[in-house]
């Protein structure tokens, strides 16, 4: 009888129970930070589902610039504005629309000129307000 009682008094877990769960515990926490930090919950790309690469980028006065838009959204995308530098320029040619779950190259020709061998930061816009950036060198 006596013996019952002792264990009675005896509460909480086993220390390999509670190692157990306080394991159990970390590794939870630590996939849900690495899905935070990495991205791995939600979009990968800026561009909500609508990647833009260019092809090519000509220099010169009025240069020619090509590019591929891959549209995995499920609506229809429009270009809008085409910025090189940071400098908004117009573009001739820039009625492009992109429909749901498709792919399109397009060529766009921009105002003013580039130089050959130079690095340019190019921005698309879309219509939906998003901002896709490359980085294409002029040839």
């Amino acid at each position: 009888m006596l013996n019952i009682k002792k264990m009675m008094k005896k509460k909480g877990i086993s220390p390999v129970i509670a190692s157990i769960i306080l394991i159990a515990i970390t590794v939870a926490v630590a996939i849900a930070v690495a899905g935070w930090v990495f991205g791995l919950f939600g979009t990968y790309t800026t561009g909500g589902g609508v990647t833009i690469t260019v092809t090519s980028l000509e220099s010169g006065n009025n240069p020619d610039i090509q590019f591929t838009v891959v549209n995995s959204k499920s609506t229809a995308i429009s270009i809008t504005a085409i910025r090189v530098q940071g400098t908004t320029v117009s573009a001739t040619g820039l009625s492009i629309t992109v429909g749901a779950y498709s792919t399109e190259s397009a060529t766009a020709t921009l105002d003013g000129s580039l130089t050959a061998g130079m690095s340019y930061t190019i921005q698309f816009v879309l219509s939906d307000g998003t901002i896709i950036t490359s980085v294409a060198t002029a040839s």
